[in-house]
């Protein structure tokens, strides 16, 4: 999106435009999205994850100095709530699903084996973390599900679409020396 265009979406939503609003909620949604599914929520803690970015971007926008840093801004807050939820996850079981208390078949993986696939997947996920914003945007996006095309991530991200395979890279060679730091 170009600068001034965003500057004056952002100035039109704090003057209580609707129209602006939704421009900036259609735009930002996927980019959450991509990040709450990132980090392996369900649908519906996405959903919550969402909800609660978009309540934060609400709260803030009128403190938010320079309206270009939005997308970085949404992606460390979407962060932020989806670590939120994986912790308060840990504390409760659904009550919904009977599954959950059935006590698990018997794996061929011996203990072992389940605890360091367990600590990779902990490496990865706390690697991915390190990254900047930018890097765990473009990554989230190209893996939600549904795939995204790289014309939809450009459009998403501001980004050239001839640039994010590159950026991508660079975004991967990060998460690999950060999985390496996390080893």
């Amino acid at each position: 999106m170009e600068d001034r265009a965003l500057h004056r979406l952002v100035d039109e939503c704090l003057a209580g435009s609707q129209e602006s609003w939704n421009r900036i909620v259609d735009r930002y949604t996927p980019l959450i999205w991509a990040i709450a599914r990132g980090h392996r929520l369900s649908e519906a803690d996405c959903e919550d994850v969402c909800q609660i970015t978009w309540m934060r971007v609400i709260q803030h926008l009128g403190k938010l100095r320079d309206p270009d840093k939005l997308a970085g801004w949404i992606s460390v807050s979407a962060r932020r709530e989806s670590l939120k939820h994986i912790q308060k996850s840990g504390r409760s079981t659904p009550i919904e699903d009977p599954e959950v208390f059935d006590r698990p078949q018997p794996s061929a993986n011996l203990p072992e084996e389940t605890a360091l696939d367990r600590e990779t997947r902990d490496e990865v996920l706390l690697a991915f973390c390190s990254l900047s914003p930018k890097c765990q945007a473009l990554l989230g996006l190209l893996v939600a599900e549904p795939p995204m095309s790289y014309d939809e991530v450009s459009a998403t991200l501001g980004l050239a679409r001839g640039s994010i395979g590159p950026i991508r890279g660079r975004c991967l060679k990060h998460l690999e020396r950060a999985m390496e730091r996390e080893a």
